[in-house]
């Protein structure tokens, strides 16, 4: 290749990665515009892992075994924040400015980390631009950081580890995206399946060369290390060092699930936290493949010569194996049978890694298409797939931004109050919460609340302490001591009895009548005929009650109302009455 043309093909890279990073920053121009007033899945993110940042970040480095200000005192290993490194923006900005960098970063690493496998894959950089793109716009949370968008930088730094004669300097490069992968992502949730699927590629290349297997060898070992420093909480529990409690996980009843239910929400898109439109993707593999089988010469040599793609198919098609063994009637039975770690841990978040092979398997296939009639010198057909292939990738792209949140900020920007989304600023209402410590008038140390009709996310990020509070990882006693406050209502909705017994990791106020939630049409109502033991919270250290209701009778409750107006404002969804248990 000439200079001229190696200059033309940097230049080209460049602009790609250009446009990428300027679509990146398009994307995030709703975000921008309304600030606070942006909507964001509440959901896992909002009522749950943005807290386990910010007490990550008060107490970074203080080595506290549990952290004072939920549940009377919660292991920190049940407070881990999925993305480590993400957890250093929560000391020096706010939390609002902390989940936008964090949904940037996210948004940027799906892009350049699918941008350059594609590239290393197929030697096409229009095929991992827009399936890089397409992967950017996918609607994942920001709040468990590269878990899910960058994957792609780990098998990049395999295919690059797995040549012949790396550069050492592309060989460090690969050393350092898998630390930041580590930094960035969850053990628990899919750091696991990364690290098992890595070895067993390991194994599988050492037979062919042991060089090539130590270099992996070395980065899985990173992996293995990165992963260990940030989690040493959860690792400590997992030896029993330090941590002397049995998990709430104990208690889960693990349901079987169906080979339909399995098949339909892992190969159709069921699942929210791994869907990414795969059934357009099975449909254009599978033509693809047909066709390019149909012009191939030697058919007999056709999966020799494309044994990448199969490696893909075979790679999801075993996850996905492993998936309906997992949740077959004869695991999850020895599972509610069993103990420790067997019982508790959660291996079908082995789904989390089939996002990123999605994605690989789509421009692999694309590039077959292409190459197909490229080498049969059959220019036009050439040309009709690439404008297919850009089609199906722009349908993708379509339907990953229309369900992600730039869109539903979009449209709060442009119907405004009349959008019925909860926003980030709504949800936690700081202004009112401003407004209940005031009510209160002792310094937040000094008391505890427990939170009803509302999501005790909202009393701890606005720092109260709380009783309640979502944890997948806290001391099964002090679920049995809080359920004593809520089970007369449990006893009247099996719903909310097994959803507390047989999981409990949201450890909230139920109300039976009542829907536990974020909806606009079940604040500011009266609570009627309740039955919270209120004494056995006070017992546990309660002394306040914010709730997002009245409450009927409070008098006779051994309640008293602080608030004769509630506490509200133009632009909460919610007003808020105070009531300090007296008996």
């Amino acid at each position: 290749m000439s200079n001229d043309e190696n200059k033309i093909k940097k230049n080209s890279g460049i602009a790609y990665v250009v446009t990428g990073c300027v679509l990146c920053f398009l994307s995030m121009l709703p975000f921008f515009i309304m600030g606070e007033r942006s909507i964001i899945t509440y959901n896992d993110q909002l009522d749950g892992e943005m807290i386990t940042y910010i007490l990550n970040a008060k107490h970074l480095f203080e080595g506290l075994d549990t952290y004072p200000e939920l549940m009377n005192g919660i292991p920190a290993a049940g407070m881990m924040s999925p993305a480590p490194l993400f957890v250093l923006l929560f000391k020096e900005f706010s939390p609002f400015v902390c989940f936008m960098i964090m949904t940037a970063s996210t948004r940027l690493a799906s892009f350049l980390s699918m941008y350059f496998l594609c590239n290393e894959l197929t030697k096409k950089r229009w095929i991992g631009f827009v399936i890089g793109i397409a992967f950017m716009m996918m609607p994942y949370y920001p709040v468990y950081g590269l878990c899910i968008p960058g994957q792609a930088f780990v098998w990049l730094a395999v295919v690059i580890l797995s040549k012949d004669a790396p550069r050492m300097r592309h060989m460090m490069l690969s050393y350092a995206l898998l630390v930041l992968y580590a930094l960035t992502s969850s053990v628990a949730l899919v750091g696991f399946g990364i690290i098992i699927a890595v070895g067993i590629y390991t194994v599988a290349i050492a037979f062919k060369s042991r060089l090539k297997a130590l270099r992996i060898f070395a980065g899985e070992a990173l992996l293995l290390i990165t992963y260990t420093l940030t989690n040493m909480p959860l690792v400590r529990q997992l030896l029993g060092k330090g941590y002397e409690f049995v998990s709430n996980k104990s208690e889960t009843l693990v349901t079987d699930r169906s080979l339909i239910n399995v098949l339909e929400t892992y190969l159709l898109g069921g699942d929210p936290y791994t869907a990414c439109f795969q059934k357009i993707i099975i449909c254009f593999a599978v033509i693809a493949v047909i066709v390019a089988f149909i012009f191939f010469k030697e058919k007999k040599k056709f999966i020799k010569e494309n044994k990448a793609l199969l490696n893909t198919v075979v790679f999801i098609a075993t996850v996905v194996v492993l998936i309906v063994i997992y949740s077959s009637p004869f695991v999850t039975g020895l599972r509610n049978r069993s103990t420790g770690t067997f019982h508790d841990f959660n291996f079908i978040r082995i789904a989390w890694m089939l996002p990123a092979a999605w994605m690989i398997l789509l421009a692999q296939c694309i590039n077959l298409l292409v190459e197909t009639f490229e080498k049969k010198d059959k220019k036009a057909l050439k040309v009709v797939c690439e404008i297919i292939s850009i089609a199906v990738v722009t349908v993708i792209f379509a339907f990953a931004s229309f369900n992600n949140d730039s869109k539903t900020t979009t449209m709060r920007m442009l119907k405004g109050s009349e959008y019925k989304q909860i926003s980030f600023g709504q949800f936690y209402s700081k202004e009112l919460f401003d407004e209940v410590e005031k009510v209160i008038g002792k310094d937040k140390n000094d008391y505890k609340v427990i939170s009803m009709g509302l999501t005790p996310a909202s009393a701890a990020y606005n720092g109260f302490n709380c009783l309640d509070a979502y944890s997948n990882n806290y001391d099964v006693e002090y679920k049995h001591e809080f359920r004593k406050i809520i089970e007369n209502e449990l006893a009247k909705s099996d719903y909310y009895r097994g959803y507390f017994d047989d999981w409990g990791n949201r450890c909230y106020i139920y109300l039976a009548s009542y829907k536990t939630g974020i909806n606009a049409y079940f604040y500011n109502i009266t609570f009627y005929e309740i039955d919270i033991d209120f004494s056995k919270a006070k017992e546990m250290g309660a002394d306040y009650v914010i709730s997002a209701s009245a409450i009927d009778g409070y008098e006779n409750r051994g309640l008293k109302l602080l608030t004769p107006e509630p506490i509200s404002s133009e632009d909460c969804w919610y007003k808020l009455y105070v009531y300090e248990i007296t008996e």
